[in-house]
């Protein structure tokens, strides 16, 4: 078994080498005054006159995209304004993560030589997350999972989710929340066996990333996956 850490994998010590099996830790409880939440901001926008339960894709329209995008925006400029540094946790949307890209390549982030953000997460005035279930579920996930998935925000259009994973492989999302481990244990996985994250990737954007923004973690959760 291998330990899965933010910049490298290692042996765990009396395991076996040649087996699939990774190890990782997982931030829980995470919290500080810095993190402001666009599913409770978004809360108390909802859209009543939206008779979803006719149609369960209509949920996205209860919480729509263009309220999202406008409470970051507002949100973003207040902080910049302010010189106050925050991390927006939630976030959905392609347009979000362009704003930040073009923030970043301002603020010189961007290595050309590296060909990637290089984001100093400790210093940066705005960092982003996301939530898994906006990685893993999309609008055409609705017809067969309905309720299920109304959650806030709500899933957006499979482009803003492809979006998505490009911007945690290039850094400018910087964390992924979970809701219950123990039941998104398999979209975790699903994403490692589909590739679309890579291991330390992933341990980064859980874990480490958390830390090096300045968050406090309440408690660290382990986790072990056995890929195919």
């Amino acid at each position: 078994m291998k330990q899965v850490l933010s910049h490298s994998i290692t042996l765990v010590s009396g395991t076996d080498p040649l087996d699939n099996r990774y190890l990782f830790q997982i931030a829980n409880d995470v919290s500080s005054p810095m993190i402001i939440d666009l599913a409770e901001v978004l809360k108390e926008f909802r859209n009543d006159r939206v008779e979803f339960k006719k149609d369960y894709k209509l949920w996205n329209d209860v919480y729509p995209g263009e309220k999202e995008l406008e409470l970051f925006n507002e949100i973003v400029e207040k902080a910049l304004t302010d010189e106050q540094k925050i991390h927006i946790v939630n976030c959905t949307l392609r347009e979000e993560v362009q704003f930040i890209r073009e923030l970043y390549e301002k603020l010189g982030y961007f290595d050309a030589k590296e060909n990637r953000f290089v984001v100093p997460f400790a210093t940066a005035p705005v960092t982003i997350g996301t939530n898994i279930r906006n990685l893993v579920y999309s609008t055409k996930d609705y017809k067969s999972k309905r309720e299920q998935i109304c959650f806030i925000p709500p899933p957006r259009e499979p482009g803003h989710v492809k979006t998505l994973f490009a911007a945690i492989n290039s850094w400018v999302v910087s964390t992924v929340s979970l809701n219950d481990i123990s039941v998104e244990k398999e979209l975790i996985e699903d994403l490692l066996e589909t590739e679309k994250v890579n291991l330390t990737t992933l341990s980064l954007v859980m874990y480490g990333n958390f830390l090096e923004i300045g968050c406090q973690i309440g408690k660290i959760e382990e986790w072990i996956v056995e890929l195919s």
